[in-house]
This record gives C-alpha cells, structure tokens and sequence, in this order.
C-alpha cells in the first residue's frame, strides 16, 4: 500500500510541475541578414520588456505555469523604428524583420 501511494504521489507531482516556457536567439533584417542591436521585445502576457543587445541577441520567457500537459503559450512582439513589428507564438529561433514600406 505504501508504494502505491508513493507512485501516485510521485506522479502527482509530476503531473502539475510548475515551469515556464521560453525562447531564445538573434533578430536579423530580412533583407541584409545582418543583426540587429536595439530591437524591442515585449512579452504580451507579462509586459515584460527588453531589448536586443549589440548581437541581435534575444532571450524571452512566458508566464510561469503548469508544465503538463503542455506548458502556457505566450507571444513575443518584436518592434524596431523602421521595420515591420511582428508578433510571434512562442518564439525559439532567430527572428527576421522587414523593412516597413
């Protein structure tokens, strides 16, 4: 009995672990390839705002949550004077903006 309850108690916790979603990389100009420093990034559910370093390089994560079965989407909106802002669906890869025309 006792081992019962130490796998269903195992798989409990398993089950509503606790994390957050993320993502990370460079943001290019689509045209050029080359990267961009200063680009606004801003997690739409945690208002939470950075900025792309001298590298382009981002690194955003979401709303902590419950990781099972699948954790908590959230959206990164990428904004630059001059360039088209996107909004992405859990970001994880290196971004690319357009010139706005």
């Amino acid at each position: 009995m006792k081992i019962k309850l130490l796998i269903f108690g195992l798989i409990f916790t398993l089950i509503s672990c606790e994390g957050e979603n993320g993502g990370d990389g460079i943001v290019f100009d689509k045209n050029t390839g080359i990267a961009l420093d200063s680009v606004k990034y801003k997690c739409i559910e945690t208002e939470k705002t950075k900025y792309t370093d001298s590298l382009g390089s981002w690194e955003m994560y979401g709303p902590f949550g419950g990781c099972m079965p699948d954790c908590q989407d959230f959206h990164v909106e990428f904004s630059k004077e001059g360039y088209e802002t996107q909004t992405i669906k859990n970001p994880d890869n290196d971004i690319y903006l357009e010139l706005e025309e």
